[in-house]
């Protein structure tokens, strides 16, 4: 292989032509300056992978054309020669970046082996670097490709909840879109409440499964179409049980349990199953029963006929601090009219 170039940087001719003809005689290609600031010249052109430099210097000294040099290249492979009574200004280089030190008069065998460490040592800076840089882009390229694989995850854990939820407002009878209308109204009660966006995945899917234990419940109990009796009540009303045992060992659902378990506590205690009061009720579930009493009272079921919008929040806020958090409540009744229309409006679209 063709040895690379190198730059040659000394005042005394006789010694720039020994090493040009050392360097020469051994395959590499060379460029000569006379002091440090025509070397820069060249070196700013050419870029040579390896120069060997005088220290003393007219105009440039040695030292300050390797400062200079390794500010153009911080990989240039730099060798100083010097005389016996240089050696600390020699040693003072190597803190700038120089690879060796040589002491005139050159042993021309010494100075071999040295551009050929200087170089080896330049190719393996180069390569780390660029190895560094390619593992940087394929970590980067990694982390798109995971974050998309996870960003198609979770939509398509949604649109599971979707039609879930979907499945399940179809088999309770009245009740069709139920589940999307009430997502809707949640979200915004939860937004402008202040609940943080890390919390509003677990409402989301809280919401769109807050009845999955009603699988659990006969269609004799569900499905009929007149008043249930006690019994039937007792057995309705175990649904918030089952769906939490249904979700509770699903990791990626264990957020939901809250609203599904809890979405029929009463803020003064009278709810089921547990009859949590007040702060008790964890947040989600106290958004929930708002959106959800908001969505029976103005949608038509069998069993009731839907009121208006204003009709229904007048009676939420008649049942603050009774069936309701009151600080939802005046969060809800905080939020335009419209807001709540245009989600009902969306909810019924395909």
């Amino acid at each position: 292989m063709d040895k690379p170039q190198v730059l040659i940087v000394d005042d005394d001719r006789r010694v720039r032509d020994v090493l040009h003809e050392i360097f020469l005689s051994n395959g590499y290609k060379c460029l000569v300056a006379q002091n440090g600031r025509e070397g820069l010249e060249m070196f700013g052109t050419a870029r040579p992978p390896l120069t060997v430099t005088d220290v003393k210097m007219p105009v440039m000294d040695g030292v300050e054309f390797l400062k200079a040099a390794r500010q153009k290249d911080p990989d240039a492979a730099i060798i100083i020669l010097t005389g016996v009574g240089d050696v600390k200004t020699a040693i003072e280089s190597l803190k700038h970046g120089a690879h060796d030190f040589i002491l005139k008069p050159v042993n021309v065998e010494e100075l071999l082996i040295a551009a050929e460490r200087a170089l080896e040592r330049r190719e393996l800076l180069i390569e780390r670097r660029e190895y560094q840089v390619t593992l940087e882009r394929r970590v980067e390229e990694a982390t798109r490709d995971l974050d998309a694989a996870y960003t198609k995850l979770q939509d398509t854990y949604r649109a599971t909840l979707e039609a879930l939820g979907s499945a399940l407002d179809t088999r309770d009878v009245g009740t069709q879109s139920h589940s999307r209308r009430v997502h809707g109204y949640s979200l915004s009660i939860a937004r402008t409440h202040g609940v943080p966006g890390h919390q509003l995945e677990d409402l989301e899917q809280g919401v769109l499964l807050h009845d999955i234990g009603k699988i659990g419940i006969p269609d004799a109990i569900l499905l009929k179409p007149g008043p249930l009796t006690p019994e039937e009540w007792k057995i309705m009303r175990t649904h918030p049980e089952i769906g939490k045992r249904l979700i509770e060992r699903i990791p990626f659902l264990r957020g939901a349990v809250p609203v599904v378990w809890c979405h029929h506590e009463r803020w003064d205690g009278t709810g089921y199953p547990r009859g949590l009061r007040r702060e008790a009720i964890p947040l989600a579930a106290r958004i929930f029963a708002v959106a959800d009493a908001f969505d029976a009272m103005t949608f038509d079921r069998p069993y009731s006929r839907a009121i208006s919008f204003a009709a229904a929040r007048t009676e939420i806020h008649r049942c603050a601090a009774t069936h309701f958090d009151p600080a939802v409540v005046a969060t809800f009744l905080s939020i335009p009219e419209s807001l709540f229309e245009d989600i009902r409006r969306r909810s019924l679209e395909p």
